[in-house]
């Protein structure tokens, strides 16, 4: 009984929310109203303050009227409908229509929100109203406590205490449709008291079967389920009279039906040909209600109840659950956009945009296939699955021939295709039979890459403005070729391609003849692309593994050429993701196993395949001046050249790319100043880039933040000075201009470049640049001494340290006439530090062994050698010209 009472709540629940939606749509429709007659009352105005000067047209006095609001539809309008509403305001009436439109919108403003309105009638409703909807559901509530206490009070057999109660149930529906009919009470979906009497009775009669079955065992499983499904469209049926509330009673009521009855047959079969049955009667009744959300409640137990199939078939029922679900298609999208008989609706072409916009057709059909092809995929191989997917395809086909709104779904097809290919690929391939490129999932992806090519052509010459057609024709054959490329073992390889070859060249042929007498720049495009394609797939078949990178981005350079040579108004977004894909590829290839050894023409492939992809991007950046995708190209070949500096720079150093966690010294070095210089390069480029100024901002701070780890590293673990590792022999030329002196000069790069952004970090980074110039000057001097160990265990002579002095000395009378003839100050105290910093040496150092007069002169000198450093700096710093 518990239970009951719970389905009892639950459906009054809906009641309540039934309620609240009609009222929304009413509330929506009043507004509506208000707002066309208070158009109607200015245009009138408008119209009376010309009469003077001009004569008003009888046919547009007459035109206006009450206006008649239009009720909702399920899916969208017809097409002459869109066209009519888009068609221009005559020229005469713009003004004035434009001053109305004006004063209307100000005054929306001013009024009330539509969340305002909505609560303020709900509250209204509720006042009026509250007493009849209650009513209804305690006549409901009535009936049930009738029967328990006869139940608990055993005043009556079970029988004729489900028996009264069923009665009190039908009084209630036979009341409420004597009301109707009557017209006692309002009249239209605002008839509250009829559909509450009915709601009330229905809810009786639905629960009291429910008890008959589960409580007392007097109705079998089969017998309740299809009481209880009568019930429920009887209740749906009765909205169309009495109102939207019942339809929502009607239709939950049916679906749920399946829930609170098992059978324990297991029969799918039984169960889909009933929720068919629930979805064709309900189509009916929200045609005739025409409430949007009762095509929502509608596909929701459709859908739901389609799922919950495909997620217990077997394997006997592969056929059920597929054609359930092209009727499904047919069913919720074809028949309520075409009709019955599917007839052509329309054939002109449509803009991607206005293709992508289609609602609802687009999410049904994606909520219907995609679990499909996901069961598909996931269970075992089956021909009845080969058939479910070949049928989708035609269909798909099919109903885009009746309706140019579902271009978009030949791209589904071809995807179908794919996966069809693809779910085959659990068979084994004997590559010693040459005819095995004809039998099973070969055979399926030539006959669909050549059918679906045919289709393209065929249809693309009917109707030449509608371009998903060419592109199909364009891609079909290469998508398919390449799918079946990439499942085949290596080995059979030999076998299959010479057939692919001649049928791609044959394909491409066909393409460019049709290039040639294309209607338009863009079917001449897609053609001249698909051509280029196949031979690229050609090329990469035979090149393999890096052939197909640089397929892909030669692809680029030929799709840029072609745009600017028939300057064709392209969208960006198709190049920038094939370059992504080349990007990506060329990223990820060192660090693939299958990549370590590749050669090409005896060559190691990132010493060939990088440089060319650099060069492709940077030509192809050329046909794009003055626009975005120019700066995008030109990143790109940034990026290549950076990934071939790092790569190639490292396998030639020591045999293998870089392997950031065991880095050896010699590594850290190159890697440090390649990236130190790319993060430079990123950053210049971000002042030149527009939008893709901030991602360069990125790639240029990542860079350089690798490089100062791998400095700081280098510094404290890798350091020549503390460790014993070899450097070089040949003075300057060695390991250490390129360990501190080389990132010394590109880091006073990167002052310039971030002081713009954050002039305190520039700070920073300059005094690094001073450290590590340091470093570089002492051990350069130092490995000439030294040769090639420099680590400071090793005894250091006399000359080597008057040599520290006598350069430094020089450097820092260098470092303050720079700054005097610059008339910068910072230099001049960098460079009379430097030279304070020398004598400190040469005195307290170079001298140290001196003894007696001599060690008291020398901090004489020193002494005096101080202050006039001082009295320089001063006299120097007074010429300085302030600000």
């Amino acid at each position: 009984m518990d239970d009951i009472l719970g389905l009892i709540i639950i459906l009054s629940l809906v009641v309540v929310a039934g309620s609240i939606a009609g009222l929304i749509a009413l509330i929506q429709i009043s507004t509506l109203k208000q707002d066309i007659a208070m158009l109607k009352k200015q245009l009138r105005g408008v119209m009376a303050d010309k009469i003077g000067q001009h004569q008003v047209p009888r046919d547009i006095a007459a035109d206006i009227t009450e206006p008649q609001a239009a009720p909702p539809v399920a899916l969208e309008r017809s097409n002459q409908v869109e066209v009519a509403l888009h068609q221009p305001l005559p020229a005469k009436n713009y003004a004035s229509t434009t001053s109305i439109v004006k004063t209307t919108s100000h005054q929306k403003q001013a009024s009330l929100s539509v969340i305002d309105i909505f609560f303020s009638k709900l509250k209204t409703q509720f006042q009026e109203n509250w007493m009849t909807w209650i009513g209804g559901v305690a006549l409901a509530f009535g009936g049930i406590f009738l029967a328990k206490y006869s139940l608990d009070a055993g005043l009556l057999s079970p029988s004729l205490r489900l028996t009264f109660g069923g009665l009190f149930g039908v009084v209630l529906i036979a009341s409420a449709e004597y009301l109707h009919r009557k017209g006692i009470v309002f009249e239209g979906f605002n008839n509250y008291v009829p559909a509450a009497l009915a709601g009330g009775g229905f809810i009786s009669c639905f629960a009291l079967t429910l008890l008959a079955y589960s409580s007392y065992a007097m109705l079998s499983p089969t017998t309740a389920f299809v009481m209880l499904a009568v019930i429920a469209l009887m209740a749906s049926s009765m909205a169309l009279r009495l109102g939207p509330l019942l339809a929502v009673l009607g239709i939950v009521g049916a679906y749920s039906v399946p829930i609170w009855v098992n059978t324990g047959s297991g029969n799918l079969a039984a169960l889909l040909m009933y929720i068919g049955f629930v979805t064709f009667a309900t189509v009916l009744v929200a045609q005739k209600v025409k409430r949007n959300w009762l095509w929502y409640l509608l596909w929701a137990g459709h859908i739901g109840w389609y799922w919950v199939a495909l997620s217990v078939i077997n394997a006997q029922q592969y056929w059920l659950v597929g054609g359930f679900a092209l009727l499904s298609i047919i069913g919720l999208i074809a028949i309520a956009r075409l009709g019955l008989t599917l007839r052509l609706l329309e054939y002109r072409p449509h803009s991607l945009q206005r293709l992508l916009k289609l609602q609802p057709d687009h999410p049904l059909l994606l909520a219907i296939v995609i679990p499909l092809l996901l069961t598909i995929v996931t269970e075992a191989v089956s021909l009845q699955w080969q058939i479910v997917m070949v049928c989708l395809i035609l269909m798909l086909l099919f109903l885009v021939l009746q309706n140019s709104r579902w271009d978009l779904w030949q791209g589904v097809a071809l995807v179908v295709a794919v996966l069809l290919v693809l779910s085959q690929q659990r068979y084994s391939v004997d590559s010693n039979d040459h005819l095995f490129v004809f039998r099973q999932m070969y055979g399926i992806g030539l006959l669909l890459a050549v059918g679906l090519g045919l289709y393209g052509l065929y249809f693309g010459a009917r109707y030449y403005k509608r371009l998903s057609f060419h592109l199909v024709a364009a891609f079909s054959v290469f998508t398919l070729i390449a799918t079946l490329y990439t499942i085949t073992p290596e080995q059979g390889l030999g076998v299959a391609y010479p057939l692919w070859t001649v049928l791609l060249l044959v394909t491409s042929g066909v393409l460019i003849k049709r290039a040639q007498t294309a209607h338009t720049q863009w079917q001449q495009f897609s053609y001249w692309v698909g051509a280029n394609a196949n031979i690229t797939l050609c090329l990469t078949m035979l090149l393999a593994d890096s052939g197909l990178t640089l397929a892909l981005a030669a692809q680029v350079l030929v799709i840029s050429y072609l745009v600017k040579r028939h300057a064709m108004p392209m969208p960006y977004w198709p190049i920038k993701v094939l370059v992504a894909v080349v990007l990506a590829r060329l990223t990820f290839a060192p660090w693939t196993a299958h990549y370590f050894d590749l050669t090409i023409f005896a060559t190691h492939w990132s010493a060939i395949v990088y440089p060319l992809a650099v060069g492709l991007f940077w030509f192809a950046a050329k046909q794009w001046q003055q626009t975005d995708m120019k700066i995008w190209l030109e990143g790109a070949a940034l990026h290549c050249l950076a990934l071939f500096i790092t790569t190639e720079t490292s396998y030639q150093l020591v045999g293998h790319y870089p392997q950031l966690f065991s880095l050896s010294f010699y590594e850290q070095v190159l890697l440090s100043c390649n990236w130190l210089a790319l993060g430079c390069v990123y950053l210049h480029r971000s002042h030149s880039a527009g939008q893709l100024g901030k991602l360069y901002r990125i790639a240029g701070g990542a860079l350089t933040g690798l490089a100062g780890l791998l400095l700081i590293s280098t510094a404290l673990h890798e350091n020549p000075l503390f460790i014993h590792l070899y450097i070089g022999e040949i003075p300057l030329f060695n390991w250490l201009l390129l360990t501190w002196l080389v990132p010394s000069i590109l880091t006073l790069w990167l002052v310039k470049l971030v002081k713009p952004l954050n002039a305190k970090f520039s700070q920073i980074v300059l005094g690094v640049s001073g450290l590590l110039a340091v470093l570089a000057i002492n051990t350069l001097i130092r490995q000439y001494w030294q040769g090639g160990f420099i680590y400071l265990d090793k005894a250091t002579s006399d000359a080597e340290l008057y040599s520290y002095s006598i350069i430094w000395l020089l450097l820092g009378a260098l470092v303050v006439t720079a700054g005097h003839l610059k008339q910068q100050l910072l230099l001049q105290k960098v460079g009379l530090g430097i030279l304070g910093a020398v004598i400190v040496k040469v005195f307290l150092i170079d001298m140290a062994s001196l003894t007696g007069l001599l060690k008291a002169i020398s901090f004489i000198g020193l002494g005096l050698s101080l202050v006039g450093l001082s009295w320089l700096f001063q006299k120097l710093r007074n010429k300085v010209p302030a600000g």
